[in-house]
């Protein structure tokens, strides 16, 4: 049973940035101040201001190895996490699916999943590109710099959140987080991204859930 429900919190490594589902989408550009600098961002036309990306990441969540791949497309309205890792023999395919204002939460071993409405728009994570002013302030979210990271010139960011007790540095392309390092008191999540696809072509039954998974929706 412990077993179980270390494996339940796997899915839900990305919920820790589920910040979307709390806040305001912004009308208006909004600066993300540094130290010395401030950046004003030009409207966007989703989360990511790039259209489609492929992101493989290494990932460490609380003493444990996973591999995490990052899919989305029309400016991240569509998007797929997926979490694959084994433990004690038992290996687990997690997905997360954003598309259409629901999230789908489906385990391809276990051919089982949820449906439930998704306040945020459909995304899934840190909406680095339409952030509201509250959400900046609130989260104590700054910008540190730039650093380059597999070959692009990143921003980086910096996070202070009270109200989850989250800590952690971000480098972010486009909107896209391409490593993450934070510490939740005693849950520490170290994401890098190891290769990073910009602008494909993604078949659309990438983002078709499986005939063979029986979806139940929460009401």
């Amino acid at each position: 049973m412990k077993t179980n429900r270390i494996i339940a919190i796997v899915p839900l490594s990305f919920v820790i940035l589920f910040f979307a589902c709390n806040g305001k989408t912004a009308k208006q550009p909004t600066p993300l101040k540094g130290n010395t600098t401030e950046v004003v961002k030009e409207t966007p036309k989703g989360k990511y201001a790039i259209k489609s990306g492929i992101v493989e990441y290494k990932t460490q969540m609380m003493g444990m190895d996973m591999k995490q791949v990052l899919t989305f497309d029309d400016y991240g309205k569509i998007e797929m996490t997926e979490i694959v890792m084994e433990m004690v023999g038992m290996k687990t395919h997690s997905v997360t699916l954003a598309k259409d204002g629901y999230v789908y939460v489906y385990d391809l071993v276990k051919k089982t999943g949820t449906k439930n409405p998704f306040y945020g728009g459909g995304s899934q994570n840190i909406d680095f590109e339409n952030m509201s002013k509250e959400m900046v302030k609130d989260m104590n979210l700054k910008k540190e710099g730039t650093e380059e990271f597999l070959g692009k010139k990143c921003d980086k960011m910096s996070i202070d959140y009270d109200k989850m007790k989250m800590k952690g540095t971000f480098l972010v392309y486009k909107g896209v987080a391409l490593k993450m390092d934070t510490d939740m008191g005693t849950i520490k999540m170290n994401l890098v991204a190891d290769k990073f696809v910009e602008n494909p072509e993604i078949p659309a039954d990438k983002f078709v859930i499986p005939a063979d998974v029986v979806i139940t929706e929460n009401q």
